[in-house]
């Protein structure tokens, strides 16, 4: 049972002490998935990189987040059969 506290504290949004990766694991994955599916699409609007910086932050930023979505889908899912 959450305390009269605990809720207040949630409620002006501070996070409880006691967040594990797994709470927030499934968020993190979803924003990796939407980085990788619109990446292409800001691409295609705003075409190639003008700068060498630019597509030296694109690349690795894409890449990162394919490896954390592919990472973590693979993660829920191993521990999603090992639960039952």
């Amino acid at each position: 049972m959450v305390s009269k506290q605990e809720h207040e504290r949630s409620e002006a949004g501070v996070l409880p002490e006691n967040v594990r990766f797994s709470d927030i694991s499934p968020d993190i994955e979803f924003v990796c998935w939407m980085v990788v599916f619109l990446a292409p699409l800001l691409r295609w609007i705003n075409g190639a990189a003008v700068t060498s910086d630019q597509f030296f932050i694109q690349v690795p930023l894409f890449f990162a987040a394919l490896v954390g979505a592919v990472v973590l889908r693979i993660v829920h899912l191993t521990r999603g059969h090992a639960q039952g």
